[in-house]
């Protein structure tokens, strides 16, 4: 019976090392936050669960909803610098100019330490 003590063995491991079993970079803040509603922002904060790659980290920004039109495309912000922290766990999008009213929605991916890529968005709405 070898199979139970590999198992026990592997299962010891992952109690002994969590942060490998826990190692995916993840967004664990931002500015405007997930489904808030703010007057026009003209920077967008992202922060990460760890130090990411920078050359690995992406984040693109859609308006995806515009005030008195009931469905669109989402329309491609472009125009914004990125800049990483130094901390290299932030990332701030700087906008040329404040977003206008309306429904937009953050796209990120980037990795960390492990070099597994990882991403997500969020939403956010002007008023």
């Amino acid at each position: 019976m070898r199979l139970p003590r590999l198992v026990l063995a592997i299962a010891a491991m992952g109690l002994a090392f969590p942060q490998l079993a826990a190692a995916h970079t993840r967004l664990v803040s931002s500015s405007p936050t997930a489904n808030a509603t703010v007057a026009a922002p003209t920077k967008i904060e992202l922060r990460f669960s760890e130090a990411v790659i920078a050359a690995t980290t992406r984040a693109e920004i859609a308006m995806t909803g515009m005030p008195g039109m009931g469905s669109h495309a989402p329309m491609p912000i472009t125009g914004f610098t990125a800049q990483m922290g130094k901390d290299r766990k932030s990332m701030t999008l700087l906008l040329r100019r404040p977003l206008t009213a309306g429904t937009y929605r953050v796209t990120w991916n980037t990795a960390g330490a492990d070099t597994h890529h990882m991403g997500g968005n969020f939403s956010f709405t002007v008023r």
